[in-house]
């Protein structure tokens, strides 16, 4: 592992996706969803208006976004709070990838597992060939995340990712085992959870990051309005 003396405090802002709309029959979709409802696009634009009234993430260095649709929209409704910045788009940042069936209905797709069907809930085995288990995405997450801060040190990049990634994020950073089944913190559409790396911890290679905050969705509480003296910044 790479020594960094000199490592200085790197923040990374993961934002979960806002609401996406539903597909009518339900399907195994990978990247290419339906982006936002009209409720994801108000809680996205909620979060922009937060940013922008108190600036709490001025000076961000990226926008990086899962490479599904929900993401990039949700990214690009919040960059003009960041200055701008250009949306970059990472699978890295993706939930687990479904493989040769994407896009298949759900009822098609169960039909298709007949009595190995429970074999397919376990987070060790992917829902299609090719694709990816649950636990191999939070693997292929933990490592974007932490590769992201080697590469950014000294900057805040924010992430538009989705829950599986959140949930990889203290799988790497706190160094939780993994016992087959995610740890199921609920996170809010639209919320934020932030990270700030600062070095490595002594004697291990493990990258030392401390949980700034987590889920913070006060711009979704009824009545927040950001900007507004009514409603004074956190």
């Amino acid at each position: 592992m790479p020594d960094f003396p000199d490592f200085p405090a790197t923040t990374l802002v993961l934002v979960r996706n806002a609401d996406d709309l539903k597909a009518d029959p339900p399907r195994l979709v990978d990247h290419d969803d339906l982006g936002l409802s009209q409720e994801g696009q108000t809680k996205a634009e909620r979060l922009r208006d937060r940013l922008e009234a108190t600036g709490e993430l001025a000076g961000a260095t990226r926008l990086l976004s899962s490479s599904a649709r929900r993401a990039i929209e949700t990214a690009t409704i919040i960059s003009p709070a960041l200055g701008g910045i250009p949306v970059e788009t990472s699978c890295g940042f993706c939930e687990p990838h479904v493989g040769e069936r994407d896009g298949i209905a759900v009822d098609e797709w169960l039909a298709t597992l007949g009595q190995d069907r429970l074999a397919h809930w376990s987070p060790y085995a992917g829902k299609s060939p090719g694709g990816e288990s649950v636990r191999a995405a939070i693997e292929r997450a933990a490592r974007s995340l932490i590769e992201t801060a080697i590469d950014n040190r000294g900057g805040t990049v924010v992430i538009v990712t989705h829950s599986i990634p959140l949930r990889a994020s203290l799988w790497a950073f706190f160094s939780l085992p993994y016992h087959g089944v995610p740890n199921e913190l609920e996170t809010s559409y639209a919320g934020i959870t932030e990270w700030r790396a600062d070095g490595w911890v002594a004697g291990t290679g493990q990258l030392q990051a401390k949980l700034v905050r987590f889920n913070d969705c006060a711009h979704l509480a009824p009545g927040a309005v950001w900007g507004s003296p009514a409603t004074p910044p956190p």
